[in-house]
């Protein structure tokens, strides 16, 4: 099972989505922000990489919201 992370980011009472580009997997699907949770990493420390390593964004990470499994069809 994969392990994912995702970021609600609000500035200035817009929610910031993320739409998938065409040769992704689910293309042109829109999803927040976030990414895998590498081997041994904490899930807070995985999506502040991801925001940095995909959007140039350094975030203040704040309290987890909620905590979901689902499984893709896929």
């Amino acid at each position: 099972m994969k392990r994912v992370v995702a970021g609600l980011i609000v500035k200035n009472g817009k929610l910031l989505v993320c739409q998938r580009t065409r040769h992704q997997t689910m293309p042109l699907k829109w999803e927040f922000p976030g990414g895998k949770i590498e081997e041994g990493e904490q899930p807070r420390n995985a999506l502040r990489r991801e925001l940095e390593e995909e959007l140039g964004i350094l975030a203040t990470i704040g309290d987890e919201v909620r905590r979901i499994q689902h499984e893709y069809p896929n």
